[in-house]
């Protein structure tokens, strides 16, 4: 068969895209849509598998500071402790002549660690007259056996008392009773009751004391 065109007499060639006779044409792989015959080539961004993505932690925040604890108040300063008193105490404000005798206790409070006491204590002797004086259980503290020493004077204004705990390291503490004297009510008259004393720690450190006067009336 020939062609328009072709030379009469010359066998036209097999057309393009036919095979030669006796020529087994080659097969071409199926390739999916979509992909890319180059190996090493990466497919379309449409089919690629997306990469795991990595959260990143949120930034690491620093708490808020705590509040400072409140300080506590300075401790208010302790006030230094004052003298031990020594303490009168008549049985009453009045006396009768030929009533008694009475007794006048002498005491002590709020003292620390007495070890020595020597009191002094003045009256008018034209009123009252001391007719003994008692030891008191103060000193005595702790199973002490303290020297007591009194001394009295015949018309003399005045009775002397000396009380030590002897070989004694703790000394007494508080309150109580440190002698009592035993007055008679001779004439009608005042008479005032004046103590004074001075006492000393184990050490024979001064130990600071208080005293008030009291007037009795004797009838």
């Amino acid at each position: 068969t020939s062609q328009p065109g072709a030379a009469p007499g010359v066998p036209l060639g097999p057309q393009a895209g036919a095979a030669a006779p006796g020529v087994p044409q080659a097969v071409r792989p199926t390739i999916p849509p979509g992909t890319s015959p180059v190996p090493g080539l990466l497919p379309p961004p449409s089919q690629q598998t997306p990469a795991p993505q990595t959260e990143t932690p949120p930034a690491a925040t620093t708490p808020p500071a705590e509040p400072a604890a409140p300080t506590a108040p300075a401790p208010a300063p302790v006030a230094a402790a004052g003298p031990a008193q020594l303490i009168v105490t008549p049985p009453g404000t009045e006396f009768r002549v030929g009533g008694g005798p009475y007794t006048v206790p002498i005491s002590i409070n709020g003292v620390s660690r007495l070890s020595t006491i020597a009191l002094t204590l003045t009256f008018n002797p034209a009123v009252v007259r001391p007719r003994t004086v008692q030891e008191g259980s103060f000193m005595r503290q702790g199973g002490a056996s303290p020297a007591f020493t009194p001394r009295t004077d015949p018309g003399a204004d005045r009775v002397d008392i000396v009380i030590a705990r002897t070989s004694d390291a703790t000394g007494a503490s508080g309150s109580g009773l440190l002698a009592a004297v035993l007055f008679d009510a001779v004439a009608a008259g005042n008479v005032t009751f004046t103590l004074s004393g001075t006492a000393t720690t184990p050490e024979g450190n001064v130990i600071p004391v208080s005293v008030s006067p009291v007037t009795v009336t004797v009838r």
